[in-house]
């Protein structure tokens, strides 16, 4: 990748994470538009032991896998029983292990230093959503349900030129939804106003290219 991905610094303990309200929304649309989902994977998933339990337990998936750049990261995950690949988002080796998966979420660091703080603006996040589809769905024919994680700033202009962008690859994948993301609480938990978390862009030839927004 050209610029290098943003990575979280493991010994401040304060990188984001997707909270539990977060997590919430998502379990409630796959429920809605994919209840037949058996497997998910997860793309620079950080933490993600509370995603891998509520898929469990509130959609009966079968199969969760996490990927993640950072050793440390997926040492933790392994170390709670996640299956967790590490390896880089643009390799195309490591990405032909997801290729079987009904739903991917490509979530990449939002935040300079992955604070959840100090955000990137769309254009401005490693690696790109550009790169990232040119590779998964054109290159690799990915055929499930991608799910950008964008930051809150994505306004749907950037929306338009990552749908233009994947359309002009894969005419067949339909933008079936924009979620954003709010939240009152904390990735500790912790109570706050309600806050804009993500921009969620729901990708798929399996749903109609409804462009519906909520």
């Amino acid at each position: 990748m050209s610029k290098g991905a943003n990575r979280p610094d493991l010994a401040k303990r304060g990188f984001a994470r997707t909270n539990s309200q977060t997590i919430a929304q998502r379990v409630a649309i796959l429920r809605e538009l994919l209840p037949a989902t058996t497997s998910i994977a997860e793309f620079c998933c950080g933490d993600c032991s509370g995603q891998a339990t509520a898929y469990a337990d509130a959609l009966g998936v079968k199969r969760f896998r996490g990927l993640d750049v950072t050793a440390e990261i997926v040492q933790q995950n392994r170390a709670k029983g996640i299956d967790c690949v590490q390896g880089n988002v643009l390799d195309e080796k490591v990405l032909r292990g997801f290729l079987d998966f009904d739903v991917v979420f490509f979530g990449p660091p939002l935040s300079t230093d992955c604070d959840g703080h100090r955000l990137h603006r769309y254009g401005d996040v490693e690696p790109s959503f550009a790169a990232f589809t040119t590779l998964f769905l054109a290159a690799l024919s990915y055929q499930g349900t991608l799910v950008c994680i964008c930051p809150k700033s994505t306004t749907l202009g950037d929306v338009q030129t990552l749908y233009s962008h994947v359309r002009s690859l894969r005419p067949d994948v339909n933008l079936r939804l924009v979620q954003h993301s709010y939240s009152t609480v904390t990735g500790a938990g912790e109570v706050t106003e309600p806050r804009l978390k993500y921009v969620d862009v729901w990708l798929s030839s399996h749903l109609p290219d409804a462009w519906e927004i909520r």
